[in-house]
């Protein structure tokens, strides 16, 4: 059994680790090519992209995440497949809802830039260049719900081969936007690039949907989840919170270096590079074991989904005993791939043996957030990861960098593993002492709650939201 969930796992996860990658080479693809323009394009780029990955990427893929929940229990457990289409419609719905709450602030980002003391040609270039990539926020937020509505009825490779078709395409208009003398318009062409690639991933997955048999799922738009969206941001705003806290404490980490030089603020930013990447394999192990044992509770086999979840964990915690050699192996040589300065080559070669002592934390960290995610635990997440990044992590990073001891760089990385460690060490707890059959029970009222949501009735508004209510009340007060 467990040598049938291991090979499982693997085999769905390669497809979504691959996904990864390329939806992360597309952001690094445009920092490439700016950074050839000058020290000005390149800094509104980084800030501009750190903007909009804080303010609308991240957050939405928090929204998001709470159909790793919803959409693989529904898919097993109730006989309606377009209930899964509801879930969707949820998703859908929080994610435009909160880009357009944002929408102001970033379209008067160069007002907020310069109120903050930044650089009048770096604010008003940021805020052209966020400007148009919010148009590519807006088909990136529907494609992360997609993906999870057909991830979760076993379509794993569905984005793979979207963004397989779609990449080479990306590389040749960051050329011809940014570069070529005769349409490029240089700057803002890599933003503009941005939109043509999100776009294209966007009709790219409805067609995939539209030609798979995941349409079945699809019950048409409907009135009733906007009456059932409190249920959904029950599970959704933890999921932002739990998602978030490892985000933004990155981006603080590499603010804090900014303030120890230029030669640590590049090394940083390559390390902090190379972990983005190391992280992309236990990342897609995390979402295969989302959806594996979601399914199997929806299944009602409480038992094998116990399996599952403990497989994942060791599958977790071996890919980040790999990435942990390959940092320790490569720290002499890994910076010349990046700078030929060879003060930041020595920085980084100081650094990557520090970082490598987290790979493990981090990729256990990855897939029992999937766990959490999968038992609708999303809450116990929010709860670990917060005060384990905020109240521990990051104030130790910089106690350790700026305090008595000035370990400077290293004293950044180091408080950060101590964070890290302990949010993997509170969500193991909470995956290793989960009561499944009990998981199962709750799975199955929590469809149960939902069984004629879905069907044409003369229910008014009224009558359903009562219904949500006391659903919520009796299945999900203390869990969710």
């Amino acid at each position: 059994m467990a040598k049938q969930e291991a090979r499982t796992m693997v085999v769905s996860s390669i497809p979504v680790a691959l996904s990864s990658l390329l939806q992360f080479s597309i952001g690094f693809a445009n920092i490439v090519s700016l950074g050839h323009l000058g020290s000005n394009e390149l800094s509104a780029a980084s800030l501009g992209n750190m903007t909009v990955v804080m303010l609308i990427n991240g957050p939405s893929v928090g929204l998001a995440a709470a159909l790793d929940t919803f959409c693989s229990t529904a898919f097993t457990a109730s006989k309606d497949r377009t209930l899964v289409g509801f879930h969707l419609q949820r998703g859908i719905i929080a994610v435009l809802a909160h880009y357009l709450m944002v929408l102001p602030l970033l379209f008067n980002m160069e007002w907020l830039l310069l109120a903050l003391n930044q650089e009048p040609e770096i604010a008003r270039l940021c805020g052209q260049y966020v400007r148009i990539q919010m148009l590519a926020s807006l088909p990136w937020i529907v494609f992360e719900c997609i993906k999870r509505f057909l991830q979760a009825q076993r379509h794993m490779r569905a984005s793979t081969l979207i963004l397989m078709v779609v990449m080479p395409i990306h590389m040749v208009n960051n050329y011809l936007f940014v570069w070529s003398p005769t349409v490029g318009f240089g700057f803002l062409g890599a933003a503009a690039a941005n939109v043509v690639t999100c776009w294209l991933m966007f009709f790219g997955i409805l067609a995939y949907t539209y030609l798979c048999d995941a349409r079945q799922a699809w019950g048409g738009w409907s009135w009733k989840p906007f009456m059932a969206m409190r249920q959904y941001y029950r599970l959704a705003i933890p999921s932002v919170v739990m998602i978030c806290s490892d985000w933004l404490c990155w981006e603080g980490m590499t603010i804090a270096a900014s303030y120890l030089g230029s030669v640590p603020l590049a090394a940083q930013s390559i390390v902090l590079n190379t972990c983005t990447l190391s992280y992309q394999i236990p990342g897609g192990l995390g979402t295969a074991l989302s959806n594996q044992v979601g399914n199997l509770l929806g299944q009602a086999r409480a038992r094998r989904s116990m399996v599952a979840s403990n497989v994942g964990l060791s599958l977790g915690a071996f890919a980040g005993a790999l990435n942990s050699l390959l940092f320790l192996v490569t720290a002499s040589w890994w910076g010349k791939i990046y700078s030929t300065d060879p003060d930041v080559i020595a920085c980084v070669a100081l650094i990557m043996p520090v970082s490598a002592l987290f790979q493990i934390s981090d990729a256990v960290n990855a897939v029992t957030g999937g766990s959490l995610r999968s038992l609708g635990r999303q809450r116990h997440g929010a709860w670990i990861n917060f005060p384990c990044f905020y109240l521990i992590g990051f104030p130790l990073s910089i106690y350790f960098a700026y305090g008595p001891w000035k370990l400077g760089i290293i004293g950044l990385w180091v408080g950060l593993s101590i964070g890290v460690t302990m949010a993997a060490i509170g969500q193991t707890y909470i995956c290793v002492s989960a009561d499944f059959q009990h998981e199962v029970d709750r799975c199955m009222r929590q469809v149960s709650s939902y069984k004629n949501v879905t069907k044409d009735s003369n229910t008014n508004a009224q009558a359903l939201i009562g219904e949500d209510r006391n659903a919520s009340s009796a299945t999900l007060a203390s869990e969710v």
